[in-house]
């Protein structure tokens, strides 16, 4: 290898190192995990004091793993990391020499630090590690395990070395070896930047393209020097280097309190029994306002089955959820939220928010962390319940509704299939069912007013002494509402007093609230003369039209009320008001709908209160996050313009924060513009808005073509959430099914969802052949479609089944053209006896027996005999016909079949030669066409090929003049060298160069050209080459690929060759003036992977067509194509031989 090749092979070490540890950096941000850190180079700067450090063996420490603590005494496990890569040397393994380094560095480090812990046991405490993608010498890995167990060494010889290398021996070494932990054959540089893309994609809700670099640099940037003193990456670390961080994990965590005194409800054991039994269903609790729905939230989980799990959202939040930067409605909130409470039980995979995700996205990747989390509920009792509680769901959608959005997350979850096992409870005000929108099987359930008996025991809880009367007057005058109820009982007056305050008359919510308040403000204005009635009204006005938390700096501001004035008021009102330091805030919902009803500022005065509020703007994140809603109810459109595309007056302390509450300045903007036909502005802050999202449609389409590479490479997991967002499809209405059918059907433990996803898909097509023609030339079924559809049928039901799907197509060529497709599948993952079976179920289908012979052939195999047999009798027949229109021979398809289908026979003994040499003459053109000796036909290496083959087992010679189209024949027999054509000139260079190679091929291929005379035949032909092509045409690409493709087949046609002739034919290649193109480096590369004698040469051909790839000037989607097919190119298994 050339020095160069040294730096770039060691440059993809580095790489390697970078991206696995990347993946190991997203432990981090598993809630679960005891991972506490990982350092990158070098060991933790704290795990021993500075002055005991240990610096043996740091040089091997490529990623360090600390749980529980950096502290090596306080760490339950800490592992030391040494990570190997080799980019030509991947299939070789290592041997004990080349990790004497490793070891020395690992043992004398280890007694190091067992010598400055003393006496603390190591084992299960320590680890070393050894990651690489090449293998390891078995012997010498066997010889560990022996001492590490301490019995008799199976390779005496290695553990010899072990000592050596270690100075360890007896027990001492024992324990060293325990703590080894060699890991061989990983994925290599390629694989470990997919994977890395793949295990993101378990914690993003979309395909975030960026996440995977910025995780990548981040292990980069520790890697360099600038870190030395900061090696360690912690979960901080990874949850900003994916534009992340807790709050956004959980937006929106439940305000409800733990509520004392709680009085079980008489209806519970009805209303859960309801709920358990009610699957499959949305689940709608309601009541009218204060009867106790959040408090009946708060007690479902006591009354689930063993082992099953419940998390409560709070729609409300205390009046939060009209805030925009603590909103509750959306799904980014909500979703995320549940969905991460859920991970931090151990339940599913965290959910990590994008800006780019719409509500649906989110919709799907939630019920499929719903999924995750039943199935592990029910992996240990098959009893058990995931129940989700939205407590104040109709707030949800009014909230949406304040701010023109159509859908909170509760209209879209409440229409959602729920897995099995899951229960969605919203509760809502009775009058505000409608708010939800539920399905028409939504299960109904009405919470009921307190009984007389519940009454009697909430009473006697504060006065046990109560008497029948006390219960009867207190039940009665409360209307039987427990709000009502506690806001009488929060006065801490004597029992009377209260009941006087209830009567003479049943008292509403309502009603309490506002005689209570009425109290306050008097003894407020008996305190403090100064203080006016519209000052007063004000700080209620303000309560109404803020979201809450609204400070009090900002009341003071508005009302030109001291803060302590206002502390008093809300002191005074108790239970519906609730101070927080500085903050003011609502106790519950019923409050808040009764201030927002009495005192909201009307549209007229509206204008006014957002001029008292907008100079507070620019310094209050508060006012800055309220102020564009009220400047849109006010009309002040043009301001709000003006204010969100010039981003002023956003707040400076957080930079989320700041973010957020810009987003919502423009959606408010937008919508207002859009509403005035203010276009032009509408515009402006549309093109500002669409700087914050965009889609990988790139993404999608690589995995949607590659869908059986996908489903090997993705975790079960990452296949299932994106089939449940929909991922895939095309241009017919139900084609998302086939793709998904497909994709599933890869892994064994899908086959059931496949099975499905295929039954549907082909419910839609046949709906799609109902359709009108010009229906359906407008919903086009590509092959691509219907080869996911026959892969899925395969992979579900069997060959028989594919091959029965095959023949429903027409026309028949479909067979052919999707068979071809479905053979390079299996070819490229090796299952060879599933296409083995194919073959045989085919029957009488010739067209797809033909593809799969001309895929087998185009690698040098063989389908059976039997196959071949039928197949070839099927051709012989006169009444088939096997060109079925221009599409079938665009590219010299017929004959590339055919000659397929003969090479097969031969190669089997099928037929007689006489029958062989009939069966190509038929599909040969009586005449060689004019356009065969044109760089630009595609017909030309076919019809050479068959050709050259005829005259082979005709025992004839080819001359160049037989194969001359008739005029062009005429002029070269004339002889007029002094003047002969353009056309026959160019015949000469072309095909004169091409013929000697295929006639040299078909020799070998009947076995005429034996091992000891290749060398000179091939120096014949390239002699012969190049005195007919010239110097200028010798070395272009077009010929030399046409050449290289003949030569290579030629060495796989001749038994018995050595590598002695692969090295001249690599030779050849590299000596060319212009490389061969990218596609025929590609087709050796997945030739000699498959072929043990060419298998060493596979690298490189593939290196070289990676480099012309990687150099290439295409669009990143062709150069994607690209790279899947060299990808494919590798794969191998054994072919079986009949």
């Amino acid at each position: 290898m050339s020095k160069t090749n040294l730096v770039r092979a060691s440059r993809d070490g580095d790489q390697f190192h970078y991206f696995w540890a990347a993946r190991r950096c997203l432990l981090l941000i598993s809630p679960t995990t005891r991972l506490k850190a990982i350092t990158i180079e070098c060991p933790s700067l704290y795990e021993i004091e500075a002055e005991e450090h240990v610096t043996i063996g740091e040089e091997l420490i490529d990623v360090g793993e600390y749980y529980g603590s950096e502290s090596l005494a306080e760490a339950t496990l800490v592992r030391y990391i040494q990570v190997k890569h080799s980019t030509v040397r991947t299939d070789e393994a290592w041997t004990p020499s080349e990790l004497k380094k490793t070891l020395e560095g690992f043992a004398a480090r280890y007694m190091a630090i067992q010598q400055r812990l003393g006496t603390v046991n190591l084992d299960g405490k320590l680890e070393f590690g050894f990651v690489t993608n090449r293998p390891i010498n078995t012997n010498f890995l066997e010889a560990i395990h022996d001492a590490a167990e301490g019995i008799p060494a199976r390779h005496v010889v290695e553990l010899k070395k072990i000592e050596q290398f270690t100075s360890l021996s007896g027990t001492a070494l024992a324990s060293f070896c325990k703590l080894l932990r060699l890991e061989e054959n990983q994925e290599g540089l390629w694989d470990q930047q997919n994977l890395l893309t793949q295990d993101l994609s378990c914690y993003l809700v979309d395909a975030d393209v960026d996440a995977p670099v910025q995780l990548k640099e981040l292990v980069t940037k520790k890697a360099l020097s600038a870190c030395a003193n900061n090696p360690a990456i912690t979960r901080m670390d990874v949850l900003r280097a994916l534009k992340t961080d807790e709050s956004r994990l959980f937006p929106a965590p439940c305000l409800i309190g733990d509520l004392e005194n709680v009085v079980p409800r008489e209806q519970e054991p009805e209303l859960f029994q309801v709920i358990l039994q009610a699957s499959g269903i949305p689940i709608i609790v309601h009541a009218a306002g204060g009867v106790g729905k959040s408090v009946f939230a708060t007690r479902i989980k006591s009354r689930l089955p063993a082992g099953s799990s419940s998390v409560i959202y709070d729609c409300f939040g205390n009046g939060q959820y009209r805030c925009a930067s603590g909103y509750r409605h959306r799904h980014k909130d909500a979703l995320v939220q549940i969905a991460n409470e859920l991970a931090a039980k151990g339940l599913c995979h965290p959910l990590i928010p994008s800006p780019h995700a719409e509500p649906s996205d989110y919709v799907r990747v939630f019920i499929y962390r719903l999924r995750q989390s039943i199935s592990s509920l029910r992996s240990k009792n098959p009893q058990a319940l995931l129940c989700i509680i939205i407590d104040a769901a109709d707030n949800a959608q009014m909230a949406a509704e304040e701010i023109d959005e159509a859908r909170s997350f509760v209209r879209d979850l409440i229409r959602e299939q729920l897995p099995e096992g899951v229960r969605l409870i919203a509760l809502c005000r009775t009058h505000r069912q409608g708010y939800l929108d539920p399905p028409p099987d939504a299960l109904l359930l009405e919470l009921k007013p307190f009984s007389r008996a519940e009454s009697a025991t909430y009473l006697r809880q504060v006065f046990a002494d109560a008497t029948e009367q006390d219960v009867d007057e207190f039940h009665s005058l409360s209307s039987q509402n427990p709000r009502v109820q506690a806001l009488a009982l929060s006065q801490e007056a004597s029992l009377s007093d209260i009941l006087r305050s209830l009567g003479p008359n049943p008292t509403t919510v309502e009603d309490t609230i506002g005689n209570l308040l009425d109290k306050s403000i008097a003894k407020l204005r008996d305190a403090v003369g100064a203080v006016e009635k519209t000052q007063i009204d004000r700080i209620c006005a303000g309560l109404a039209a803020l979201r809450p938390l609204i400070p009090l700096s900002v009341l003071a501001s508005i009302s030109g009320v001291d803060e302590a004035s206002i502390k008093s008021l809300a002191y005074d009102l108790r239970r519906p008001l609730l101070v927080t330091g500085n903050m003011i805030q609502f106790f519950d919902e019923p409050a808040e709908t009764w201030f927002r009803d009495r005192f909201k500022p009307t549209a007229g005065d509206l204008a006014a209160f957002v001029a008292s509020l907008k100079p507070l703007a620019a310094t209050s994140a508060y006012v800055a996050s309220a102020l564009p809603q009220l400047m849109l109810e006010a009309g002040y459109i043009e301001e709000l313009v003006a204010l969100a595309l010039s981003s002023e007056a956003l707040p400076s302390t957080n930079p989320v924060e700041k973010r957020d509450i810009e987003l919502q300045r423009l959606q408010f903007a937008l919508k207002a513009s859009l509403r005035a036909k203010r276009y032009t502005d509408a515009a402006k802050l549309a093109l500002k808005a669409g700087g914050e999202s965009a889609g990988d449609e790139r993404q999608r389409k690589l995995l949607q073509a590659n869908t059986d590479l996908a489903a090997v490479f993705l975790e079960v997991d990452r296949i299932k959430e994106l089939v449940s967002r929909r991922t895939f499809g095309s241009g017919w209405v139900g084609s998302h099914h086939a793709y998904e059918a497909a994709f599933l059907s890869e892994r064994s433990e899908l086959l059931g969802d496949a099975s499905s996803r295929l039954r549907m898909a082909r419910e839609w097509l046949r709906n799609w052949s109902q359709l009108s023609h010009e229906e359906r030339q407008r919903e086009t079924v590509s092959d691509n479609d219907i080869l996911e559809m026959v892969t899925a049928s395969f992979n579900i039901h069997g060959a028989d089944s594919c091959a029965n799907d095959l023949r429903g197509w027409r026309p028949r060529e479909v067979s052919f053209r999707v068979g071809r497709l479905l053979a390079k599948r299996f070819i490229d993952h090796g299952r060879y006896q599933d296409l083995n079976e194919l073959a045989l179920f085919a029957g009488n289908d010739l067209c797809l027996i033909l593809g799969i012979t001309l895929e087998l052939r185009d690698i040098h195999k063989l389908p059976p005999k039997s196959v071949v047999e039928r197949a070839f009798r099927l051709a012989l027949d006169p009444r088939i016909k096997l060109k079925v229109g221009s599409r079938w021979d665009s590219e010299g398809t017929t004959i590339r079949a055919v000659t397929a289908l003969v090479e097969a026979a031969y190669k089997l003994s099928v037929g007689t030669v006489d029958a062989l040499i009939s069966l190509l003459t038929r599909y040969l053109p009586a005449s060689p066409p004019r356009g065969l000796s044109s760089r630009y036909s595609r017909e030309r290496f076919p019809l050479l090929r068959a050709y050259a083959l005829r005259a082979a087992l005709n025992n004839q010679s080819l001359d160049l003049i037989d194969l001359a189209y008739d005029e062009l024949r005429k002029d070269m027999e004339a002889q007029r060298n002094y003047s002969e054509s353009q056309n026959a000139r160019e015949f000469k260079e072309n095909i004169g160069s091409l013929l000697p190679w295929h006639r040299l091929w078909a020799a070998a291929f009947i076995g005429r050209t034996s091992p000891t005379d290749l060398a000179e035949a091939i120096a014949e032909t390239k002699a012969a080459t190049t005195k007919a092509a010239g110097i200028s045409y010798r070395e272009k690409s077009d010929t030399s690929d046409e050449i290289a493709l003949v030569w290579f087949d030629t060495l796989l046609s001749t038994e018995g060759v050595d590598a002695a002739f692969v090295d001249v034919f690599d030779q050849w290649i590299t000596s060319l003036k212009w490389p061969l193109f990218t596609t025929t480096l590609t087709h050796f590369a997945r030739l000699a992977a498959r072929l043990p004698l060419f298998e060493s040469h596979a690298l490189n051909y593939a290196g070289m067509a990676y480099g012309l790839i990687q150099n290439a000037r295409e669009d990143a989607e062709s150069k994607s194509d690209s790279y899947v097919k060299l990808a494919r190119a590798g794969e191998r298994k054994t072919f079986p031989t009949w």
